[in-house]
């Protein structure tokens, strides 16, 4: 008689088991409470080993618009779209970016692909606040100007951002293209480029910043003034996925768009 009235507590007892953060440990022998549902877990309910992955991706598309042609240093509507894709893994950036422009005046119209960029990038932390990133990369010659540009180039690149507090940061960077196109008799004489840009960013909330900068581009060809630009720009996090980047620039120098402006949209996964 006692045997038959004990099964019905025991079963009543596996029922009502619970287990909070469904690591398959009941709550009354889970040592590690709140284990992160992608780990695996020993007998008291502690993580053994995560299966949540370092890696991750994005993919960026954007549109932009200024108003000059940087290989024909003429002022004409010239309406980019862009694509950029990128694989995080740990301190690692592998970057994939290309884009197709259309520029038209009344006397000259332009379209096609620009050069693509394939690059890989290193991320170093120094101490709590500063980061220091360096890459190397190769810009394919997807861009034909019947200027004899079609040759492969190489860059390197360093960039930093330091962080004062939660909200604000300093941020930089110099690049160095080396570049290989042939040059024209009597037209055109191409040079290795460098550029840098500096600026300042603040974080109104976790999901949205703004940052202002100034930038300093040389041109690939000879005896072209160097490309000054200010610029403000506004990062903002849609959902835990989406994002979207809104950049203005405005031109200081003659060689410069007047006006320049891009958004762009983002999915990370």
């Amino acid at each position: 008689m006692n045997k038959i009235l004990l099964l019905p507590l025991l079963l009543s007892g596996c029922l009502f088991a619970i287990d909070s953060d469904m690591d398959g440990v009941d709550d009354v022998q889970d040592q590690c409470m709140n284990t992160p549902f992608s780990d695996l877990v020993n007998a008291k309910g502690c993580t053994i080993r995560s299966l949540q992955s370092d890696s991750n991706y994005d993919i960026i598309l954007g549109a932009g618009y200024s108003q000059i042609n940087y290989a024909s240093q003429e002022k004409t509507d010239t309406f980019t779209q862009t694509m950029q894709a990128d694989y995080y893994n740990d301190n690692i950036l592998v970057q994939v970016a290309g884009s197709y422009f259309q520029s038209s005046s009344p006397s000259f119209k332009q379209s096609g692909l620009g050069d693509t960029l394939i690059a890989l990038y290193y991320k170093s932390q120094f101490g709590n606040n500063l980061t220091v990133q360096t890459g190397v990369g190769i810009l394919l010659p997807t861009y034909n100007s019947g200027y004899h540009n079609e040759a492969i180039d190489y860059q390197g690149s360093i960039s930093f951002q330091y962080d004062f507090n939660d909200h604000y940061n300093l941020f930089g960077g110099y690049n160095y293209a080396m570049v290989n196109d042939t040059d024209i008799p009597n037209t055109v004489q191409y040079q290795n480029t460098q550029s840098f840009y500096a600026g300042a960013g603040y974080a109104i909330s976790d999901g949205t910043r703004i940052s202002a900068s100034y930038a300093q581009v040389q041109s690939m060809y000879v005896g072209t003034q160097t490309v000054n630009t200010a610029s403000i720009g506004l990062f903002y996090q849609l959902d835990t996925h989406w994002f979207s980047m809104l950049d203005y620039r405005y031109g200081l120098s003659d060689t410069a768009s007047d006006h320049d402006g891009s958004v762009r949209i983002g999915y990370s996964f």
